[in-house]
């Protein structure tokens, strides 16, 4: 990718984020955060908002990278023993089609992020142009227990997919979520229906999670290239 074409992307994510944090964000309300770089951009902005305007906001974050940053934004952060129900959710996704089916898990987090997203009253998106899609085609995340990783393999083959263990690129060896279980990367081409996938996926013993988010948003905003937010209301 170009830096002209990263530059862009990251102008479109950054107004996108700010228009989110003006229209979703209010005070004395709970949040669940996300995962990944998008949301790591969206945390260091809303400890900024945090600041500026002296709201009183608890974050609940869905990986130790998260909270890690939002405690270094001056966030106050908390967990679902504490608060089991969550006002909003915001996250961002890898890919999302026409149809608010979105794929999640590149940053390993997707079992986390779709208990917050669950738990939430109201969800939100946030992403640049270059991650909306007219068809899902990434591999599909998985979360796996060690001891079933063989067994996964074989279910995902029946499917019609193949399965890949994912490896670490800091580090030797296979990528764990913070759950302690497996990441691997389940790879079906184009996904002809995503919500039907997700529950076949799910059915799958051994299989903890799967990273399709199927129907779960609210709404999304989208950064354009012309530096426009495109917010789409799914329901």
């Amino acid at each position: 990718m170009h830096a002209s074409s990263e530059e862009s992307i990251l102008r479109a994510r950054m107004a996108a984020i700010l228009n989110l944090l003006s229209n979703e964000v209010s005070d004395d309300i709970v949040i669940g955060i996300g995962s990944g770089s998008t949301v790591e951009m969206l945390l260091r902005e809303l400890g900024r908002l945090v600041k500026e305007k002296n709201l009183c906001i608890i974050v609940i974050p869905s990986s130790y990278r998260s909270h890690m940053l939002a405690i270094a934004e001056g966030l106050r952060t908390a967990s679902l023993y504490e608060y089991s129900k969550l006002d909003l959710t915001i996250d961002s996704f890898d890919e999302c089609d026409e149809e608010n089916n979105a794929i999640k898990g590149g940053g390993a987090a997707l079992t986390r992020e779709k208990v917050i997203a669950h738990a939430a009253e109201r969800v939100v998106y946030v992403a640049d142009y270059s991650k909306m899609k007219r068809v899902l085609s990434m591999p599909v995340p998985l979360e796996v227990l060690p001891f079933a990783m063989p067994h996964v393999k074989n279910a995902v083959k029946r499917l019609g997919g193949e399965l890949k263990l994912r490896y670490g690129t800091g580090k030797f060896g296979p990528v764990f979520s913070d759950n302690g279980n497996m990441i691997a990367d389940a790879d079906f081409g184009e996904l002809k229906d995503p919500p039907r996938l997700e529950v076949e996926l799910k059915r799958i013993a051994g299989v903890v999670e799967d990273g399709i988010f199927a129907n779960v948003c609210h709404a999304t905003y989208v950064g354009q290239q012309d530096g426009r937010v495109k917010r789409i209301e799914w329901k």
